[in-house]
């Protein structure tokens, strides 16, 4: 699963603040134990050469006296090697009792060079800083050693990494909280640009987003969504045009055909095959005519030009004249209407509620097979009245419910014009619906087909 991007942001800067803390605790770490061996060393070197010549001068009592005086670290040790490595001279800690340097190390001291480095003395091999050089007394080539302990070293080192290992954690959680603030505060206008981007449809197309004054990217981007806007308005608004020019351009042409038809199929003379084809096209002309009517209807709902004569009417007389109407088509297709139901008050355009209702009756007439019935029915309950339509059809899927209020949505893609109009039938009744305050849905109609029902504000008749 993708994580958001305030929180890959955190992620990711959590990620380089451990790796930066990480690399800058070891540094600091080295740079510690690196400075407190280079004091331990500041002080052992010379410490180590005024062994040496204490020894060279006063002999063994003067070299315990110079120890004891110039080592004053933890665990301080130190001791006169002879040439074959035994200890001559001693002082300090136990490990002093015992040879502190190999003999290959003795024999490259006494060789002229000096040394100092990190040893493991004692049966438990604790760890000291030794520093080594050479000797002459009496004619006889010896070894100086002094050494001090490392656990000041080993203490120090320790309690820095335990700082670290506490409070790195505690700081990376605090710096990625943070970062978590930083980058929903920083993401902040985006949020309130996709939401105000969001609630953009096709009945606020002329909104826009709001550019804020940063000059950054964020208002680089809201400019560009705004530009896009201007585009999708644009063509959206020579759409609806083209529609409605194109939609006023075919009814003249439609009607003249109807009256030629009509004309036509009132000469007796016409035989039977030539009356077919005539009233077959009569028919088209018919259908052609009720989409361009539709396609105005949808052509004003887009440019918020839907006109209204409202008044007080009963749904009930309005739905018996769209039934009245339907009859003939009702019959041709084999199908009973059936209208029943009470007086049903409301506020609305007769004729445009008439529209709607007559969608729903042709649309449930269409897919009812022959021999069935289409039952309209009226009803006012909780402040509503409405009209439901039930069919005794193939019925409506549930995944589709919603999208079969859509403009030119089938069902059954397949299915031919004899069996389905062009799918405008039912947009149509949803906005008018809408126009009205009201509202229209779909359900099952029991054991077979649907039931389409159209809801309106009840009208509550004065005392």
């Amino acid at each position: 699963m993708r994580l958001p991007i305030r929180a890959r942001v955190t992620v990711w800067y959590a990620i380089l603040l451990a790796a930066i803390v990480a690399a800058v605790g070891a540094f600091l770490v080295v740079r510690l134990r690196a400075d407190l061996i280079a004091a331990i060393d500041g002080t052992l070197r010379p410490a180590t050469a005024q062994i040496a010549d204490g020894y060279r001068a006063e002999g063994a009592p003067e070299a315990v006296d110079v120890a004891r005086s110039v080592l004053t670290g933890e665990r301080p040790a130190a001791q006169i090697l002879d040439v074959s490595g035994r200890v001559a001279v001693s002082f300090g800690d136990a490990v002093s009792r015992a040879p502190m340097l190999g003999r290959a190390d003795a024999a490259a001291v006494l060789r002229g060079g000096g040394l100092i480095r990190t040893v493991e003395l004692g049966r438990s091999g604790q760890r000291f800083r030794l520093a080594a050089r050479p000797t002459i007394r009496r004619g006889r080539r010896q070894v100086a050693v002094a050494a001090e302990s490392m656990a000041t070293v080993d203490r120090s080192v320790r309690r820095v990494l335990v700082l670290l290992l506490v409070a790195g954690p505690a700081a990376l959680l605090a710096t990625a909280m943070g970062g978590w603030w930083l980058a929903r505060r920083a993401l902040r206008p985006i949020d309130r640009m996709t939401a105000r981007a969001a609630a953009i449809d096709l009945e606020r197309i002329e909104d826009r987003l709001v550019v804020p004054r940063t000059g950054d990217e964020v208002a680089h981007l809201a400019r560009t969504l705004n530009a896009m806007l201007d585009r999708i308005e644009h063509g959206v608004s020579e759409q609806h045009r083209l529609v409605a020019d194109a939609s006023h351009e075919l009814r003249t042409p439609l009607a003249a055909m109807r009256a030629e038809i009509d004309v036509s199929l009132r000469a007796d003379e016409l035989p039977p095959a030539a009356r077919r084809v005539l009233g077959s096209a009569r028919e088209e002309v018919d259908r052609m005519t009720r989409t361009v009517d539709d396609l105005l209807v949808l052509a004003s709902v887009d440019e918020g030009r839907l006109e209204l004569l409202v008044e007080p009417l009963d749904l009930h007389d309005v739905v018996a004249r769209a039934v009245a109407s339907l009859d003939p088509l009702a019959r041709s297709h084999g199908v009973t209407l059936a209208l029943d139901g009470p007086t049903a008050m409301a506020v609305g355009d007769p004729d445009r509620l008439g529209h709607a209702l007559r969608n729903l009756v042709e649309n449930a007439i269409q897919f009812s097979p022959a021999g069935g019935e289409v039952a309209v029915c009226t009803w006012a309950a909780d402040g509503e009245v409405g009209v439901t339509v039930r069919d005794q059809g193939p019925g409506v899927a549930v995944d589709v419910r919603e999208l079969i209020f859509d403009r030119f949505f089938r069902a059954d893609p397949s299915r031919t014009r004899s069996t389905g109009g062009g799918g405008l039938g039912l947009a149509i009744t949803r906005e008018i619906a809408s126009a009205h305050a009201g509202r229209v849905w779909v359900e099952d109609a029991g054991t077979s087909g649907s039931a389409f029902t159209l809801a309106l504000a009840r009208l509550e008749r004065s005392a």
